[in-house]
């Protein structure tokens, strides 16, 4: 689901944290990426239907983020741990507790959990009603969003072209 961890992610990091110099296109991009690395990985080390490996662990966040904070100083350390939290509110939205084999990898070894498996497939256009909470996630996701481009005027007059820029809220 990328809507819904878009969605979700953004929500939950604006009410915790609000508006404060947070650089949301970072948070945005962590609420992706462990989909996006391990459907890459996927492609050339992993098989099985589950997609979530690696990425899906709380080592690979941990690690991310720690070589941020070693890596970045200032404006810039702030902006990019936005990476992590991102990450870690995608491992959230996608219940991984309930495959502790993939989110404590290696601790119980060097497989990974079969289930939950990742939504992707033809299955979910061929098959709509067989993935109804899928879609509803998606939809949520979506409405969310939609706030957020409706609360902050992200169509009016260039706005949206100021946040592709910095990754401020504005009001």
């Amino acid at each position: 689901m990328i809507l819904w961890h878009l969605g979700t992610a953004a929500l939950i990091v604006y009410a915790t944290l609000g508006r404060r110099r947070i650089d949301y296109r970072f948070i945005l991009i962590g609420s992706v990426l462990p989909d996006v690395i391990d459907g890459v990985l996927g492609l050339f080390f992993f098989e099985g239907r589950s997609g979530r490996w690696i990425a899906h662990s709380i080592l690979a966040v941990i690690t991310v983020t720690v070589v941020i904070l070693i890596g970045f100083r200032g404006e810039r350390r702030q902006s990019w741990f936005g990476i992590g939290v991102g990450w870690l509110l995608h491992l959230v939205g996608d219940g991984m507790w309930r495959a502790p084999v993939t989110f404590l990898w290696p601790a119980f070894g060097t497989e990974f959990a079969g289930v939950p498996r990742e939504p992707y497939s033809w299955d979910l256009l061929v098959h709509p009603l067989d993935h109804l909470g899928t879609w509803g996630g998606e939809l949520v996701g979506l409405a969310i969003l939609a706030w957020f481009w409706v609360a902050f005027r992200l169509g009016h007059g260039g706005r949206l072209k100021l946040f592709l820029s910095d990754g401020y809220l504005r009001p």
